[in-house]
């Protein structure tokens, strides 16, 4: 690992490398996926924690507890007794849902449906979605039909088949109700399509991404077991939900994925933890203080001078506060104003190949950027071209760099470890 620029200036070597697509997961790692997701075997815990852990997309943060029964004391009432039940606040989508009969569905999980349905149908099994997203409005009457009246034991009593307004996993998105063409409600639990779906640890429903919302043997999660609810969370969120992280494969989400290799280096070499205990987030997006840090911790971590760093938003006791003051020492950055450095503004990825070229000592391409989406004028145009030059890069598609796109965490992984490679003697 190199400890200072300097050093690494003098060691540009152009390696040529076999480098991946940063799309899709080839049909390998497809395939690896699928293995693990076959390979998962949860209790009805880590069903419950699966969901809670999940990484999914179109939600908002959870604001407010929204009005129940429009007495203030009776809805704190109804929370405190919904919450000693299990039940957890839910988030709401921020972005369009999907129509899928009559109902509406996250974009993932009305995919994870169709493909669920046609299976289902092909075992020879009818099912039909009776109820997908719902608003909390809808969730409250549904509540306030339930209630004889205000006291903690009818609360309690409805509070076993209905959530509270705020509460229900419907309010997502990704949860829907199934019946089958012979049963519905808890008489779904003994009709062949359920069979179906919970035979082998409900391996047919997890292998279109789906989990039961509420198993037999749930405890302490809400209301009484519903073998109806199914939740979609995805092939990586089942996988996490079941997983021992090793030395050797510390990260659940990575599994398949083009980056997994450059993902362990990093982890090898001491730049990234990771952003949870057993994650790496690939597809999260990279800040520019990630961004600085990362690449600090790739030369050895430096010492700086000593001083307060110049920018009003990098705090002295920010864990990026020494990256981001190495960065502007070593001229990699000048910030993206006199006065601030913008630490959690996602980082483009013409800005990211720029830093890895400041940092190389800025080297001058044999040619011009291949990639149609670069003008020649753009200020990243002669690091993107060295980029492409050296094997860093090789696009988001034919002729295309996509300069303006944020980099995601996987990409970043590539791009740094790649780096690494044309940085040193073969």
């Amino acid at each position: 690992m190199f400890t200072n620029i300097a050093r690494m200036r003098r060691r540009i070597w152009f390696v040529p490398l076999v480098v991946v697509s940063l799309l899709a997961p080839s049909a390998a790692g497809a395939g690896e996926v699928e293995d693990a997701v076959a390979a998962t075997s949860h209790s009805p815990a880590q069903y419950a924690a699966t969901l809670d852990l999940a990484d999914l997309a179109g939600l908002a943060e959870i604001g407010p507890p929204p009005v129940i029964t429009g007495n203030a004391t009776v809805d704190a009432r109804i929370r405190t007794i919904a919450e000693a039940r299990g039940y957890r606040r839910r988030p709401e989508p921020n972005r369009p849902l999907v129509a899928v009969g009559g109902n509406l569905l996250q974009p993932e999980a009305a995919a994870g449906w169709e493909t669920l349905r046609v299976a289902a149908s092909a075992a020879g099994h009818t099912i039909r979605i009776l109820s997908g997203y719902r608003r909390v409005t809808t969730q409250a009457s549904f509540l306030r039909a339930r209630l004889g009246n205000w006291s903690d034991a009818s609360i309690d009593r409805a509070l076993r088949t209905v959530a509270a307004p705020g509460y229900s996993k419907h309010h997502t998105g990704y949860t829907i109700d199934i019946r089958s063409s012979t049963a519905e409600g808890f008489g779904f639990r003994n009709s062949p399509a359920y069979a179906w779906l919970a035979a082998d640890d409900f391996a047919n429903a997890k292998a279109h991404g789906w989990i039961p919302s509420y198993p037999e043997g749930t405890t302490q999660a809400g209301p009484v077991p519903e073998p109806w609810e199914f939740v979609w969370v995805g092939a990586t969120n089942i996988i996490c939900g079941d997983y021992e992280a090793t030395a050797e494969r510390p990260f659940c989400d990575i599994i398949g994925s083009n980056f997994a290799p450059d993902i362990e280096w990093l982890v090898a070499e001491g730049i990234t933890n990771g952003c949870r205990v057993d994650r790496f987030c690939p597809t999260g997006l990279l800040t520019r203080a990630q961004a600085a840090t990362m690449m600090w911790r790739m030369v050895g971590s430096p010492s700086t001078r000593t001083g307060a760093v110049d920018f009003i938003d990098v705090p002295a006791g920010a864990y990026y506060s020494v990256p981001v003051r190495w960065m502007v020492e070593n001229e990699l950055t000048a910030g993206t104003s006199s006065s601030g450095f913008s630490p959690n503004r996602s980082t483009t990825r013409a800005e990211f190949v720029t830093f890895l070229w400041r940092l190389a000592g800025r080297p001058d391409p044999l040619e011009l950027s291949p990639f149609d989406d670069v003008e020649p004028v753009d200020f990243a145009a002669v690091a993107i071209a060295w980029a492409a030059e050296s094997g860093i890069t090789r696009g988001t598609g034919p002729r295309m760099f996509s300069p303006a796109s944020t980099t995601n965490r996987g990409e970043a992984s590539a791009f740094l470890s790649r780096f690494s490679l044309v940085t040193s003697p073969p």
